[in-house]
């Protein structure tokens, strides 16, 4: 992976710490920031509440996939890239739709 040096000693130094925080507190925000540009990209369907409710009820499946994903990624340095970069991307299109 195309880390920077930093967080690549970091990740290697303590990977109790990192897969800790990739499955607690980065799960958590990454299946928030999702759960929140769910709606964005999800039609409304016939009643038009389809794109706010379905991403409200997937909100536990939003969370145990980047959890289980963080536990179980046997390459922490991927598993960092990959999470890191998730919640960017869904984080830069509700940014780009609240602005």
């Amino acid at each position: 992976m195309n880390l920077p040096a930093p967080l690549r000693r970091g990740i290697g130094a303590r990977p109790v710490l990192t897969r800790w925080l990739l499955a607690g507190p980065g799960a958590v925000l990454l299946g928030l920031v999702t759960m929140c540009a769910m709606t964005l990209w999800l039609p409304a369907g016939p009643g038009g509440v389809d794109n706010i409710a379905i991403p409200i009820v997937l909100m536990p499946l939003l969370w145990a996939v980047p959890f289980f994903y963080a536990t179980l990624e046997p390459d922490l340095e991927r598993a960092t890239a990959v999470m890191l970069g998730a919640t960017l991307a869904q984080g830069l299109v509700l940014a780009l739709v609240l602005v």
